[in-house]
């Protein structure tokens, strides 16, 4: 009996001291991970669609380049370019999105605040110019709301996206603002702008909040990573009779 004893209370001891290093190395990855996408953040925000040049976008490739997605080209005559930064905890912690999974682990895990999350950006530029730009937050649903009938692990995913050919994409009379337009589906967000916005108000549309990425509590709404995306959705539903 008492060897049975010693031998469970090694084992809770041995999980205990488990999950006590998997919420330190976790929880330092993910703020990490904020630190840099807010610094990757600013930089996209440094950038002006149809003023911003070949050399602002080289600073970015050179600074970010180790994120970077692999493209077959990029020259000053026409560029793609994204970087991402991911983090991404092991499937044993993070949780299986299959029909009838318990994931036990992962809920306890998601209770201390470990979650997987991602920031990425990028830009395009056309003969010398950048013409786009985005920026974008994942994070995971907390387990427990998972719908496991569907076989994916469900994101909160926000982005933003300003673009020279904005008003190109965009024929919908009734649209309520001229350049700036909020899109809702289901766990994610996209806000579209042109350049000609208000600059305060595309300030506003990348004003992204991280909480979401390090904070214990896990978020549930896309409002929570992008506040004025989720305002400009509302007053596109329900607009004032005047403007």
């Amino acid at each position: 009996m008492n060897a049975m004893l010693r031998s469970c209370r090694q084992s809770f001891l041995y999980l205990l001291a488990l999950l006590a290093f998997a919420w330190v190395s976790g929880e330092g990855f993910q703020w990490l991970l904020r630190w840099r996408a807010e610094r990757l953040l600013s930089d996209v925000r440094s950038l002006t669609v149809n003023r911003s040049g070949w050399t602002d976008a080289q600073q970015m490739m050179k600074k970010w380049g180790q994120w970077s997605v692999p493209t077959a080209s990029c020259t000053a005559e026409s560029c793609t370019y994204q970087i991402n930064l991911i983090q991404s905890l092991l499937p044993v912690l993070g949780g299986t999105p299959e029909k009838g999974a318990i994931n036990w682990l992962p809920k306890m895990v998601g209770h201390l605040g470990l979650r997987s999350a991602a920031a990425r950006a990028g830009f395009t530029v056309q003969r010398g110019v950048v013409t786009e730009k985005w920026f974008g937050e994942q994070v995971t649903v907390p387990v427990q709301d998972w719908d496991l009938s569907v076989g994916f692990v469900p994101y909160l995913s926000v982005s933003s996206h300003a673009s020279a050919k904005f008003h190109d994409h965009l024929r919908d009379p009734d649209q309520v603002f001229a350049n700036r337009l909020v899109r809702i589906y289901p766990h994610g967000m996209n806000a579209s702008f042109a350049p000609d916005e208000d600059p305060s108000e595309q300030s506003l549309l990348l004003d992204y909040r991280f909480d979401c990425i390090t904070q214990i509590r896990p978020c549930r709404d896309v409002a929570e990573i992008l506040p004025e995306g989720w305002r400009t959705f509302q007053e596109e539903q329900h607009p004032p009779n005047t403007r």
